[in-house]
């Protein structure tokens, strides 16, 4: 089991590098977005509705097709045939993108005005169509490389694809002055990048194949989950969707950028862990160890996770001013503790679900992000005409915990798996304590202020001893982690062991 967990570390580890390059990227953005010489505070409020519109875009047209690949790749009964069923997969999702393109693209004057009440950025969603329609067939060469463990290649090539949009993005905006239809382009001309390096090893992992009871198999696995990752990319655009629509456009780009900071944390251990852990849990299924490997994963990615948050939290006051050329954007601290809170039950929700994909019973997953997006529609109407932007958090907040508390409750009647839910519940409630301590120093000098931030975060895993969190094995695995990487001469060599046994 201790085997596994290193892998899984390693790999999340090396995720988590080009996630990390996801967000180093878009925070050299930040300045250009929120800089008045190019857009306006009403125009990031716009780019926040346009990603979010793609983003559920991405969730339609991937079909359930990347999950429905993962849960068949090493299944006993085709372990001969894995490149006919990414062929077939591949296929599919290149005529759905194909469709989407077709039926949407026509109709891009009407979702402008529906979206944005103006038909003013048409070109730019025919833009955000033919981008998600690309990004979707990635995302299945993208699951390959994780059911495959190419990790160190998943990072390299998606980093490359990043840096290219990068200074496309910074070419169309500054030099082209092409505006929010320049963001586009470049993700465009990024994604084609992308399919264009990866083409002579996509190619190689086809083999053309159909078999039609296969194919009703994964497409009855796969249509709940297109349902539920379809209501799960809606839950997290309803918020800026609903300040649009009960407030103004203002507060949909202010909070934009509190929920690009506490995305952050998503993207670099959440979905990390993700992309790592979920192809090791299918292949575990029917091994000894597996049910200490499932509870020990969701306690140590919270622990992780809860410190990103506690961080995240206390200095996103001087992070938003740092990066943010505008002084409307500086009063999104407020709801980033509890934007960041929400996501702790977002890796919950991930990392407690195993029963449900053990037992493939994805139709439960997707009634519960149905009742979870129901519930955050009304919680919205409900709060954010009394409090506007921490109205929308708390409805983010509240619905991710009931997401969350459905798919465990769900889960463990499937597939029991005796987590440790008093170290869960202890390490929460500190973490939240201290997350919030922030809101009540920010008026403070810089200096002193900064020195009880520092002591705040340094201070977490020391509370977590006081209340016997860790086990004897876990402080001497800590004490052998810590003493092998404060070396700064081994760093190299230790890099090195990462990369040659993610190739054994």
């Amino acid at each position: 089991m201790l085997e596994s967990i290193k892998k899984g570390s390693r790999d999340s580890v090396v995720y988590g590098l080009g996630n990390v390059a996801v967000k180093v990227i878009g925070f050299l953005l930040i300045p250009l977005y929120t800089d008045p010489k190019y857009f306006s505070v009403d125009d990031f409020g716009v780019i926040a509705l346009l990603d979010i519109s793609g983003m559920i875009l991405i969730s339609l047209m991937a079909s359930g097709l990347p999950q429905s690949m993962m849960r068949w790749y090493w299944d006993k009964d085709y372990s001969g045939n894995q490149k006919g069923i990414f062929f077939m997969s591949l296929v599919f999702q290149i005529l759905i993108g194909l469709s989407f393109c077709l039926v949407f693209i026509p109709l891009s004057d009407q979702l402008s005005t529906v979206i944005l009440r103006t038909d003013d950025w048409s070109r730019a969603i025919k833009l955000v169509i033919l981008s998600s329609a690309l990004q979707a067939i990635n995302n299945l060469v993208n699951t390959l490389m994780r059911v495959q463990s190419k990790s160190m290649l998943f990072t390299v090539v998606n980093t490359l694809k990043l840096v290219a949009v990068l200074f496309l993005t910074i070419y169309f905006i500054v030099f082209k002055h092409m505006g929010i239809e320049g963001i586009y382009l470049a993700q465009v001309t990024g994604n084609l990048l992308f399919i264009l390096i990866l083409s002579g090893y996509t190619l190689k992992n086809c083999t053309p194949f159909f078999k039609m009871t296969l194919f009703r198999s994964m497409s009855s696995y796969g249509f709940p989950l297109l349902l539920a990752n379809f209501a799960a990319a809606s839950l997290t655009a309803i918020d800026r969707y609903s300040l649009n629509s009960l407030a103004l456009m203002k507060y949909v780009a202010i909070y934009t950028m509190a929920y690009k900071l506490s995305s952050v944390l998503k993207l670099v251990i959440v979905d990390s862990v993700k992309m790592a852990i979920t192809p090791m849990v299918l292949q575990k299924i029917d091994t000894p160890d597996n049910q200490r490997f499932y509870s020990k994963t969701l306690l140590y990615s919270s622990f992780v996770l809860m410190l990103g948050i506690i961080t995240i939290s206390l200095f996103s006051y001087e992070v938003i001013k740092v990066i943010s050329k505008s002084t409307e954007f500086w009063g999104a601290f407020v709801v980033v503790p509890v934007l960041s809170l929400s996501v702790f039950f977002t890796n919950m929700r991930e990392t407690s679900s195993y029963g449900l994909l053990i037992n493939k019973k994805t139709g439960i997953v997707g009634m519960n992000v149905v009742i979870s997006s129901v519930l955050n529609i009304v919680l919205n109407i409900l709060l954010i005409p009394l409090w506007n932007m921490i109205g929308a958090a708390i409805a983010t907040l509240v619905t991710q915990l009931t997401y969350w508390g459905l798919n465990y409750y769900f889960s463990q009647k499937e597939y029991f798996i005796p987590y440790e839910k008093r170290k869960i519940i202890i390490m929460f409630l500190t973490g939240a304590i201290l997350s919030f301590t922030g809101l009540f120093i920010n008026e403070m000098n810089i200096v002193p202020r900064l020195i009880i931030k520092f002591i705040c975060v340094l201070s977490f895993p020391f509370l977590l001893y006081l209340f016997n969190f860790y086990e004897a094995v876990e402080l001497q695995t800590i004490k052998k982690f810590i003493i092998r990487w404060s070396s700064l001469r081994n760093f190299r060599t230790n890099l090195k062991s990462i990369h040659s046994r993610e190739k054994n």
